[in-house]
């Protein structure tokens, strides 16, 4: 049945209308283009958080925090991160504990004064002091009783008689005065930093300082810094370095031990023979040089930006560290897994840092000693004890930034990732830091860097020996992965690598040659010669054939360049400078047609010499077009093999009405059918020459970016040979529902392909 049967135009018609308008229903309301989908793993994170917190404490500088760098180093390599490796950077005065914890010790005793009444005989009958134990062992158990504070002290001091300072403000200090030979005891309750109560106990010359807190029975470590010039600096390095050589053992005791304490000094109040003293042993030790150790690793991006994601790997002395911070490294460690499989507009670079709790000693090196890389930083997100269990009340996941206007958009983003159901008992507040954060984020704040830091609530277990796996809620670590991703997605830009629908065995991986992307391009391109074979096999073109031919291969024309090489680049590369692509194609058409027509009266041409003309300036059109999306091609072939294939079948398809809109109007303008099929093929030899020209001459510099305003460009010279070319050579064959059933059934078939493409 011929095209000129009114039924089966009618039926074309229809179908193509019903074709055309369910595609680009599905495409815009149906089908998330943009959405990458995720699926987190949380088993996997929770392995890797057992293994990290199996090393045991990670200190700055110890065999455990090298076991754990080999393993980070091993995951990242794994996951196929690019440019791994390990930097070490020597920081003076990184406190660490050289013996085993085990064996340190605090005695305890009370002591009669010398030649008090009634004072027992010494061994060798003279009376003179007498120790009289408190309690059976007077031994305290380190880790379980006492911890160190960070840059505790190495001196060992005797018989310190135990004191008690309140809450160690100024006042206090003030009014004791001389502390010399004293073991001072103090209820902290953060009213002061404990630099400021350290060196007031150190400038009064106390022997010992002990920290405790009403409530708190399992003693914390805590680090001692100070904050000079917007940097954190370690206490013994402060203030010029002149406590470098005096410090004193500096301990937090838990609240037992501290009631008992208090109950020797009340017992040394109430008899004058008596006074509560303390002796111990200490092994902490500031002398020398620690390296501090930082992983990296990159997902390269096609443009210049880079985004840092970052977590420390350290613990503190006493405690293996799950939730603070195997969780957070581990989390890390997922997004890197997940992100893996994206073409990225930016570099995002993963790190892991030592020294964060001895106060971003890491991150702060890093930064001191990569200053090229800071000038191109734009972000930088840090992760840190985000383990989140609504049954423990630890449900809300804490987002802040350093810019405002950043707020908005990651307000937005964990909305949606919370709409989820599985989310429901969960929650996450996002606030503006105004004071830096207090992890390794605050490194960057401090440089100018934007931050973005995700943090969980205190817990039990902070900073303690009880911070180990079986703690961490397995259930909620997907959700700061979640988060993280969708904003690396919406900071970094990508291209998503899907699955191919086809599986081709044999073509797993990346092709390792140029050739092989260049013969699939070489495959497509020829594809349109079978369009040019389709209009050489019907001998005779009809007006109603004519009218729907051209007006197919405008439909063609206008929807490929405005929906996909105007819009579609324009939401991928911005409105701006894709609609300034797309309008230079255009003037580019208007100003060489002008030139080529100065001499011709296009009301004395002829119909045949308007079809041909209509012809070769399509054929043009679509030579550039190829070019470009060739340039595309050969860069995504050389990513995956098999989805090479697929796409090549697809741009094929895509190229078959192509080929019709050149040769239909060549051989009814009378160019033949011969030449009209060689022309349309010849078309297509751009698609492998760009291909080719993508991968051994752009490929270093080729980015998304200027692909996609190629092909606005080529959108816009497509649009005017549509409109000014086409569509008036169409309504010549005044065959109006011929033209219009063209129209509709040139924009499915295209909208189809692009669909496959997509």
């Amino acid at each position: 049945m011929g095209i000129s049967s009114d039924r089966t135009l009618t039926i074309v018609g229809v179908i193509s209308t019903i074709v055309l308008l369910s595609s680009l229903t599905y495409e815009f309301f149906l089908h998330e283009e943009e959405k990458v989908m995720f699926s987190v793993d949380d088993s996997a994170i929770m392995e890797d958080v057992d293994r990290i917190a199996s090393f045991g404490p990670r200190v700055a500088g110890s065999a455990e925090e090298s076991l754990a760098v080999d393993y980070i180093q091993e995951r990242f390599t794994e996951i196929g991160l690019v440019n791994v490796e390990v930097k070490e950077y020597p920081i003076t005065g990184a406190w660490f504990v050289d013996a085993d914890p085990d064996e340190h010790q605090i005695l305890m005793h009370a002591q009669l004064e010398q030649g008090a009444q009634n004072a027992p005989l010494l061994p060798d009958g003279s009376a003179g002091t007498a120790r009289i134990a408190i309690d059976e062992t007077g031994e305290l158990n380190h880790i379980e009783s006492f911890t160190y504070l960070g840059y505790s002290g190495a001196n060992h001091k005797h018989d310190n008689m135990l004191t008690f300072l309140g809450n160690g403000s100024a006042e206090e200090f003030q009014a004791i005065g001389d502390l010399t030979d004293l073991a001072v005891m103090i209820n902290y309750d953060n009213s002061r930093s404990l630099a400021e109560i350290y060196r007031d106990s150190i400038d009064r010359n106390a022997g010992v300082v002990m920290i405790y807190t009403e409530g708190v029975e399992t003693p914390p470590f805590r680090s001692v810094s100070v904050q000079e010039d917007g940097a954190t600096v370690p206490f013994p390095d402060a203030y010029g370095g002149q406590y470098a050589d005096m410090l004193i053992p500096y301990i937090y005791i838990s609240e037992s031990v501290a009631m008992k304490f208090h109950d020797y000094i009340e017992q040394a109040a109430g008899d004058s023979t008596l006074y509560a003293s303390l002796d111990g042993f200490w092994e902490g030790n500031n002398v020398g040089t620690r390296n501090v150790k930082v992983v990296t690793g990159e997902l390269p991006g096609n443009g210049d930006g880079e985004i840092l994601v970052g977590a420390h790997h350290d613990s503190v002395y006493i405690s293996p560290g799950a939730v603070d911070n195997a969780v957070g490294v581990s989390q890390l460690l997922e997004v890197a897994a997940q992100m893996s499989d994206l073409e990225l507009e930016s570099t995002v670079t993963f790190a892991t840092w030592g020294g964060e709790e001895l106060g971003l000693l890491g991150s702060q090196a890093y930064i001191k000693n990569n200053p090229d890389k800071m000038d191109n930083l734009d972000l930088y997100i840090n992760l840190d004890s985000t383990n989140l269990n609504p049954e423990e009340g630890l449900g809300t996941l804490g987002i802040e930034s350093s810019n405002q206007n950043l707020l908005d958009s990651i307000s937005d983003i964990q909305s949606t990732v919370m709409d989820n159901k599985k989310w429901d008992d969960y929650d996450a507040t996002v606030q503006l830091n105004e004071l830096q954060g207090n992890s390794d984020h605050r490194s960057f704040n401090q440089h100018g860097i934007t931050t973005i830091g995700f943090y969980g609530w205190q817990y039990d277990e902070y900073h303690r020996q009880t911070d180990v796996p079986s703690v961490v809620n397995q259930e909620g670590l997907g959700l700061t992965v979640e988060i993280v991703l969708e904003i690396l997605i919406k900071q970094a830009g990508h291209t998503s690598v899907e699955e191919p629908l086809i599986q081709i065995s044999g073509l797993e991986g990346e092709s390792d040659s140029w050739v092989f992307p260049f013969v699939l391009a070489l495959l497509a391109g020829l594809a349109t010669g079978i369009g040019g074979l389709i209009v050489f096999i019907v001998k005779e073109i009809s007006a109603g054939m004519m009218a729907f031919l051209l007006a197919m291969a405008a439909g063609v024309m206008l929807l490929v360049s405005v929906l996909d090489l105007w819009f579609g680049q324009a939401m991928e590369n911005g409105f701006v400078p894709i609609t300034l692509a797309f309008g230079v194609g255009v003037s580019t058409v208007y100003g060489v047609s002008m030139y080529t027509n100065k001499d011709e009266d296009p009301a004395e041409m002829s119909r045949e010499r308007k079809l041909y003309k209509s012809g070769i300036l399509t054929a043009i059109a679509l030579a550039i077009h190829n070019f470009p999306e060739g340039l595309a091609m050969g860069v995504a072939v050389l990513e995956s093999a098999q989805y090479g294939v697929v796409l090549m079948a697809a741009i094929a398809l895509h190229n078959i009405p192509e080929g019709i809109a050149v040769a239909a109007p060549i051989q009814a303008g009378g160019g033949g059918r011969l030449k009209a099929t060689l022309i349309a093929m010849a078309t297509g030899f751009t698609e492998p020459l760009g291909a080719l020209f993508a991968l051994l001459i752009l490929g270093p510099i080729l980015t998304p970016f200027m692909v996609g305003c190629s092909l606005a460009f080529v959108g816009g010279i497509m649009t005017v040979v549509a409109y000014n070319e086409l569509v008036p050579q169409a309504m010549e064959q005044d065959r109006p529902r011929h033209m219009i059933v063209g129209l509709v059934f040139g924009a499915a078939v295209m909208q189809l392909s692009l669909l496959l493409l997509g």
